[in-house]
C-alpha cells in the first residue's frame, strides 16, 4: 500500500527501452516531451534485478510520489513487477509497448513516437485510481443456511464441522427436502437422504437419523421457520427468522395413538391433521396447523403428554458473516400441464408414479398387474414458452428411473417413453437409457399435444411417430406425465430480502456460471442446490460442499481489495432512481435526504437522496455513466475520461478512438499486442474499468473531435465481469447515435464482445474497422484477400503443409500493412519450401 502523493511532488516516470525491443521509439524525444510535467529516467530494462532495486529505492526514498512505469503493459508488468508490488511499492502503467511500439510499423517512427507521448502525458496528468481499500476486514463467524433439504443441510454440517456456528432454516417440520420423499435417486439408485459420515462412525455415508453430523454443537436447526429480513453488509449480517411451533415435544415416542383419533384431514391427501413424515431422528411428528381444530383429542391420548398446545410462534434475530440460499425447487404446478389432460382418469405425474411405486412392490409379490401398458410423455409443460421455458434436465432421468422399475417389477407390463430428445448428459447417465431399452422399454420419437378419454374413460394417446413417419394411436391404462421443475414457492420474496437477483426463469442468478457458481450478486449470500436451476441428486451433494468451502474462504480471508466505490453529489442528485435500477450488485438505495445536506435547485427537503453502500460497490461506473443529472462520481471521472481522450485525439488526423474495459477485452488487447498484431497508429484506445462506465457524453465528444469512427470493446457477449456493462454501453452508444443524428453527424460505432481467445483476430478487426470508417478501398480489398489466403491456404507451395495451414502471423498482418513478401515473413515462421 502507497501512503498519500507527496505535495508538489512532481510524479517519477520510468522509461524502460524494453532491452531494444522498441525501435520505432525515439527515447530522447520521449523523455524532452514531458520536460516540466515529471522527472524522467530512462534504463534498458527496468524489470532486471538491478533496475527492481533501484525502483525500490527510488520509493523508499520519496514514499508516496507517484512512479509511472513506461514500457510493457499492465500484466506483463504484474508479472514481472510482482515481488516489487508485494513489497508495497505502488506502480502506474503508460503502456507504450504492447499498445504502441510493437502494433505499429518500425519504419514510421515519428508518428508512433507521437502516439507513446501522448500516451505518457495522459498518464502522467491522470493517475491510475487507488487499489489499497480493504473491504470489510471483520468478518462474523456465524453462518445462516435457508433451506433443510440435502443440498443445506450437507452444507451446514460441513460448515458447522469447519468451526462456524450455523443456523439451519427450514420451512417444513422435518429435514430432507424432497430427496427424503420421492424413494430411490438416480445414478445411485437408492435412497437420497444421506449425508457422508463423520469421523466417528464406520462407513461412507448415514441416512439423516442416523447421522451424527446433524447433533454438532455448532448447528442449530431452525425448523417451521422462515426468513422475514435480512440487515447488514457482508461479514456483517443480522437475520430475522419466525419459527412457528411443532406442538409435539421431542417427548414423542411414536405410539401413533394421537394420529387414531384425530377427525381431521390434514392439507396434504391421506394424512391426518397431526402425521409423521421419515423419521429424521430428531422430530418424530408435527401438526398440520392450518387444518387443525385444536380439539385437543391428540393431547388427551398421548400417554407421555408430548403433545403442547400452548407453545407459540416467535421471532429471533441472529447475527451472521454470510447467507446461503439452499431452497431447492419444486415440481412444476398443474396450470403448466393441464393441457395435456390431467386431471383425467388415468392421467398422472411422475411424482405420484414415485409414491404410488411403494405399494407397486406388494402387488407384483402377489403377482398382481396394476397397468398393462404405461405411456409416459415427457417435456410436460416443459421447454414451451407458453408454460415453463426451460428444460428442467431431471425429468428423462426419472423417467427412465421409473420404466426400469416397471420393467423390473412386472416383467408384462408395457412401456412406452414419448419423447423429442432424450436428455441423459450426466457421468454414467447414458447407460440408464441403455439399460431402459435393454429392459424392453419403447421409445417411440414424438410427444401428443393432449391425452384424450374413450367411451369407457381410458386414456386415448395420438401421437406422430417421427421415426416411422406415421401416426400411432395407443390406448394405455396409465399416463404419466414428466413435468418439469419450478423455482420454490416464497422464492420471489426471499431474492428480495437478500437483495439478490433471479435469472430469467425464476430462480437464484449465479455470479458466473463457469467461475463463481455458488456465489450472487451480492457479496456475503451464497447459493446452492436446486434454488439457483433443477439439479440431480449428485450435483446437488458436490456443490454442497463446494459452497461450504467457498464460505469458509469468504469468512476467512481478510477482506476484498477494491477501489474506491462511487459516491453521490447530493447537490445534483434528484433521486430519481435511475441509478437503483441500474445498479447490477444491488449497492444503490434511495434514504430520506438529510436536512442538512445541498439539493439541487427545485427539489423538495423531504425528497429523497441516492446512497451507495460501499460495501456492495464494485465501481463498474454504470450509475456514474446513467445519471441523467451527473450527480455520481466515479473514481475514474469524466474529466480524466475526456482529458484523456483531448489528450491522444487533439490534433491527429482522423483519429478512431476505442474504448475498452479492463477485464477480458483488455486481455485481448494485451495478447494481441504480445503478438505484434499490427493494426494503424491513428487508432487511440482508451482503457475503462468497464464499458458500463462509456457514457454517451464521452461518445459524442470523441465525434466532436473528429474522431472518423469508435468502437467499444466488452467482455464476451453475456459473459460482463460487472453483469450488465456491455448492456449499459449499448444504450448510451444508442443515445449517442440519436444525438449525433439530431445534429446532421454520423460516426461509425461498434460494440464488441472480446476475451483472450479473440487474441489472433483483434489487430485484423480494427484494421477493418479503420478501413470501413476511413473509406479506405484498397485496405478493404486487401483484407478480404487476406481472408482467402486464411481459408484457402493459398500462400504456399502446392503439397506444402505449412500452405496448408494458412498464412502466417506476420504474412496476415502484412496485407493490410502494406509490406512486401520478404519483410511480411519477418513476422511469423516460414514454411520449409522458402527456407
Amino acid at each position: 500500500m502507497s501512503a498519500a502523493p507527496t505535495a508538489g511532488a512532481r510524479p517519477l516516470v520510468l522509461l524502460c527501452e524494453c532491452a531494444g525491443t522498441m525501435p520505432n521509439l525515439d527515447f530522447p524525444r520521449l523523455a524532452a516531451e514531458l520536460d516540466g510535467e515529471a522527472e524522467v529516467r530512462r534504463d534498458g530494462y527496468w524489470c532486471g534485478r538491478r533496475g527492481q532495486a533501484v525502483i525500490r529505492e527510488l520509493a523508499a526514498a520519496a514514499p508516496g510520489r507517484r512512479i509511472v512505469l513506461a514500457g510493457c503493459g499492465r500484466d506483463f508488468a504484474a508479472r514481472r513487477f510482482r515481488r516489487l508490488l508485494d513489497r508495497g511499492v505502488r506502480l502506474e502503467v503508460a503502456d507504450i509497448r504492447e499498445g504502441c511500439s510493437w502494433v505499429h510499423p518500425v519504419d514510421d517512427a515519428d508518428a508512433v513516437t507521437d502516439k507513446a507521448a501522448r500516451i505518457l502525458r495522459a498518464a502522467v496528468r491522470w493517475p491510475e485510481p487507488a487499489d489499497d481499500r480493504l473491504a470489510f476486514g471483520r468478518r462474523r463467524q456465524e453462518v445462516v443456511v435457508i433451506g433443510g433439504g440435502v443440498a443445506g443441510t450437507q452444507a451446514a454440517v460441513e460448515l458447522a464441522q469447519m468451526g462456524h456456528p450455523v443456523h439451519l432454516v427450514e420451512r417444513r417440520p422435518f429435514l430432507g427436502g424432497r430427496a427424503a420423499r420421492i424413494g430411490t435417486v438416480f445414478p445411485t439408485n437408492d435412497c437420497g437422504q444421506c449425508l457422508p459420515a463423520t469421523e466417528a462412525q464406520p462407513g461412507t455415508r448415514k441416512c439423516f437419523h442416523r447421522n451424527l453430523a446433524l447433533d454438532h454443537p455448532n448447528l442449530t436447526v431452525w425448523r417451521r421457520a422462515t426468513v422475514e429480513a435480512v440487515e447488514g453488509r457482508p461479514g456483517d449480517f443480522t437475520v430475522t427468522i419466525r419459527q412457528l411451533p411443532n406442538v409435539v415435544t421431542d417427548a414423542c415416542v411414536n405410539c401413533g395413538r394421537c394420529e387414531e383419533v384425530c377427525p381431521v384431514e390434514a392439507s396434504e391427501p391421506g394424512r391426518r391433521a397431526i402425521f409423521s413424515e421419515l423419521y429424521d431422528g430428531r422430530v418424530v411428528r408435527t401438526v398440520d396447523l392450518e387444518t387443525c381444530t385444536f380439539c385437543g383429542r391428540c393431547a388427551a391420548a398421548c400417554p407421555v403428554e408430548a403433545i403442547d398446545f400452548t407453545q407459540s410462534p416467535r421471532r429471533v434475530k441472529v447475527a451472521a458473516g454470510a447467507l446461503l440460499a439452499a431452497v431447492g425447487c419444486e415440481p412444476a404446478r398443474r396450470q403448466h400441464f393441464e393441457y395435456l389432460g390431467y386431471g383425467k382418469p388415468g392421467v398422472i405425474t411422475q411424482v405420484e408414479l414415485a409414491e404410488r411405486l411403494d405399494e407397486w412392490e406388494a402387488l407384483a409379490a402377489l403377482g398382481r398387474l396394476p397397468a398393462r401398458h404405461v405411456v409416459m410423455v415427457q417435456c410436460a409443460g416443459s421447454r414451451d414458452r407458453r408454460h415453463l421455458p426451460h428444460c428442467s434436465r431431471l425429468c428423462c432421468m426419472i423417467a427412465l428411473k421409473h420404466a426400469i422399475r416397471l420393467r423390473t417389477l412386472f416383467p408384462e407390463m408395457k412401456v412406452t417413453i414419448c419423447y423429442l430428445e432424450m436428455r441423459t448428459a450426466g457421468v454414467g447417465y447414458e447407460n440408464w437409457f441403455l439399460a431402459a431399452r435393454q429392459a424392453g422399454v419403447e421409445f417411440l420419437r414424438g410427444t401428443p399435444p393432449e391425452v384424450q378419454t374413450d367411451g369407457r374413460g381410458r386414456p386415448v394417446v395420438e401421437v406422430e411417430d417421427v421415426t416411422a413417419a406415421r401416426k400411432r394411436v395407443l390406448r394405455p391404462d396409465l399416463v404419466v406425465l414428466s413435468t418439469g421443475m419450478e423455482p420454490a414457492a416464497g422464492i420471489e420474496e426471499l431474492a428480495d430480502r437478500l437483495g439478490v437477483q433471479r435469472d430469467v426463469d425464476g430462480f437464484i442468478d449465479i455470479l458466473d456460471r463457469k467461475n463463481r457458481a455458488t456465489e450472487t450478486s451480492v457479496e456475503g449470500v451464497f447459493v446452492c442446490g436446486s434454488a439457483s436451476g433443477p439439479k440431480a441428486l449428485i450435483e446437488v451433494t458436490t456443490e454442497a460442499s463446494a459452497v461450504a468451502t467457498e464460505i469458509h474462504a469468504f469468512l476467512a480471508s481478510r477482506g476484498r481489495r477494491t477501489t474506491a466505490p462511487s459516491e453521490v453529489d447530493p447537490g445534483r442528485c434528484v433521486g430519481c432512481d435511475t441509478c437503483l435500477r441500474l445498479c447490477p450488485f444491488g449497492a444503490v438505495a434511495l434514504a430520506p435526504r438529510p436536512q442538512d445536506a445541498p439539493r439541487p435547485e427545485g427539489v423538495a427537503a423531504a425528497s429523497l437522496l441516492a446512497t451507495i453502500d460501499p460495501g456492495h460497490c464494485r465501481a463498474c461506473g454504470i450509475c456514474a455513466a446513467t445519471c441523467p443529472e451527473l450527480a455520481i462520481r466515479h473514481n475514474v471521472s469524466d474529466e480524466e475520461i475526456l482529458g484523456r481522450l483531448a489528450v491522444l485525439t487533439d490534433g491527429v488526423e482522423a483519429p478512431v478512438v476505442g474504448f475498452y474495459c479492463r477485464e477480458c477485452a483488455g486481455a485481448a488487447i494485451g495478447l494481441s499486442g504480445q503478438r505484434r498484431d499490427r493494426y494503424p497508429a491513428n487508432v487511440r484506445l482508451i482503457e475503462l474499468p468497464c464499458v458500463g462506465r462509456l457514457s454517451a457524453v464521452h461518445l459524442v465528444e470523441a465525434a466532436r473531435r473528429g474522431a472518423a469512427g469508435v468502437f467499444v470493446a466488452g467482455c464476451a457477449e453475456g459473459r460482463c465481469q460487472y453483469r450488465r456493462g456491455d448492456e449499459s454501453a449499448a444504450e448510451q452508444m444508442r443515445l449517442a447515435r440519436e444525438a449525433l443524428a439530431a445534429a446532421g453527424e454520423a460516426v461509425p460505432m461498434e460494440l464488441w464482445h472480446l476475451c483472450a481467445a479473440d487474441r489472433a483476430g483483434v489487430g485484423r478487426r480494427i484494421r477493418l474497422f479503420v478501413a470501413r470508417a476511413l473509406g479506405d478501398s484498397e485496405t478493404l480489398a486487401a483484407l478480404e484477400r487476406e481472408a482467402t489466403l486464411v481459408d484457402g491456404g493459398a500462400n504456399g507451395c502446392a503439397g506444402c503443409p505449412a500452405a496448408a495451414a494458412g498464412p502466417t502471423a506476420g504474412e496476415a498482418t502484412a496485407a493490410a500493412d502494406g509490406r512486401g513478401p520478404d519483410r511480411a515473413r519477418e513476422g511469423g515462421e516460414r514454411c520449409g519450401c522458402r527456407a
